[in-house]
């Protein structure tokens, strides 16, 4: 029998190490509060399920600006998060011994002192189509699947992973261990998973993009399918294809932002999470052995990364994949690659780390298929969500100290901005697919700087520059087409 509703139940570990509760709030007035976490469970509802986590799994959340609904949970364990609905409307804390209770309304940021938690069991991680992800104990012993020619029960034990399309229970692909591929329909109507925190989730599989089940090597490591298939990088946001109108849909922008037009994407793509860091390009710097750009006297680490020509980001991009072992994005002389290393102007083709197309980056910034159609990335008011000229103190800030956009990325208005792969080239309104242009004088960048004015940081906005320049307020952030 088809169940009518998703079934969840909260179940205990047996044994559960209480991590330590001490907590810093960000409030939305401004104000920074070190302080004790009073509550064991944090209650939490997402598209697929209703579960409760304890806080000592908890690592951040992050609260929806004001007309935003999707609040952010990351755990203690590595790039697993959840997006949704705090259902605990007052958090209840301990300050200096006095015990007070702040409505969620109030709050921008949670941030928990708990440990960072590494996988030491042969579990499944479950990537979502809202670009959540989680791990667990898949709880069904076998999967039955409808293929073209016979009907199959396989043991989950046997499977390396699997990949779903669409939003029924069409199942597209199922890795075996033997080596064995399969395209087929899978027969369940819900796949029961225990997370790590004990709650149990019944998921459809039309909500799921792909499973990946987790082993242990000889050595008692955890490891992830080599398979390319499934792999990805850490801190990457999944962005499901779609259409949006690109452009300015407000009225009063820039003349280059105009005619609108309407965009699709044919592909699924993954977004940085955040812009890249000092710290990641400068570990490529050493790899390579290439000079270091200078940090202004800012300070390096977890800010972005500046004084970064377009060629310099995408020979870090080529770096990246060869160092995952993917096939190249970009050659020499800075065109696009297929999986066989043919020139391309089709993003959907390239397989490694590359720029985000202008209309990829748009696209993303405006919340993709979860847009509320915001003028910045994530919010109205400016200040929410945009290191800009009123704020930012005439320097660029630590990514990911505002709040994220629909979509869960960071920093997309502000901060610095940002190459993308195109050449710049004057808006047509006609409708467009997959759309890249790869042909003109100056590459495109986007999403304005730590010195620019409010209007320059909207996400329709456009800028652009000579793919050789460098300077203090441009970075990048990095871009993958979802195999």
């Amino acid at each position: 029998m088809k169940k009518a509703m998703i079934v969840v139940s909260v179940l205990l570990l047996s044994v559960m190490v209480i991590a330590n509760t001490g907590a810093r709030i960000q409030m939305r007035n401004g104000d920074v509060i070190e302080c004790e976490i009073s509550m064991e469970n944090i209650s939490f509802i997402t598209d697929y399920g209703e579960f409760k986590i304890p806080v000592s799994f908890v690592k951040e959340i992050v609260f929806p600006a004001p007309g935003n609904r999707v609040t952010t949970l990351n755990t203690v364990f590595p790039n697993e998060t959840f997006g949704g609905f705090l259902l605990d409307e007052y958090i209840s804390i301990s300050l200096l011994g006095n015990p007070i209770r702040f409505h969620k309304d109030a709050i921008n940021r949670i941030n928990i002192y708990n440990d960072s938690r590494i996988i030491t069991q042969e579990l499944v991680q479950v990537y979502l189509k809202t670009g959540d992800q989680f791990y667990g104990e898949m709880l069904s012993p076998v999967v039955k699947i409808q293929t073209s020619y016979v009907e199959l029960e396989i043991a989950t034990e046997d499977i390396e992973g699997m990949e779903f399309e669409g939003e029924g229970n069409v199942l597209t692909k199922i890795k075996i261990n033997n080596g064995s591929e399969m395209n087929g329909t899978i027969k369940d109507d819900f796949i029961v998973f225990r997370l790590l925190s004990g709650s149990e989730l019944g998921v459809s599989p039309g909500k799921i993009k792909s499973i990946l089940f987790l082993k242990k090597t000889e050595s008692g490591v955890i490891q992830v399918s080599s398979s390319s298939f499934f792999q990805t990088s850490g801190n990457m946001v999944f962005v499901d294809k779609g259409s949006f109108t690109m452009g300015d849909t407000w009225g009063g922008g820039e003349s280059d932002e105009k005619p609108t037009h309407k965009v699709t994407f044919t592909y699924d793509f993954y977004m940085g999470k955040y812009e890249t860091t000092f710290d990641e390009y400068d570990a490529f710097c050493e790899a390579m052995g290439r000079s270091k750009p200078s940090d202004n006297g800012w300070g390096r680490g977890k800010r972005p990364v500046i004084n970064v020509s377009w060629w310099d980001a995408i020979a870090y991009c080529n770096w990246l994949s060869e160092k995952e072992k993917l096939p190249k994005a970009y050659d020499n002389n800075g065109n696009l690659l297929d999986k066989d290393g043919r020139i391309t102007s089709d993003p959907s083709k390239v397989v490694g780390y590359r720029l985000p197309t202008e209309a990829e980056w748009e696209y993303a910034a405006r919340g993709g298929n979860k847009s509320n159609g915001y003028k910045y990335s994530g919010s109205d008011n400016v200040g929410d969500v945009a290191w800009y000229t009123s704020n930012s103190g005439s320097k660029t800030q630590e990514v990911g100290k505002k709040l994220p956009n629909e979509l869960g990325l960071y920093d997309m208005s502000g901060n610095v901005w940002e190459w993308c792969s195109d050449w710049k080239g004057s808006y047509s309104s006609s409708a467009q697919t997959n759309p890249y242009n790869n042909s003109g004088s100056y590459r495109v960048l986007r999403g304005g700087s730590w010195n620019s004015i409010a209007t320059r940081v909207r996400v329709a906005l456009r800028g652009n520059s000579s793919p050789t320049y460098t300077y203090y307020g441009l970075g990048f952030r990095i871009c993958r087409t979802v195999p």
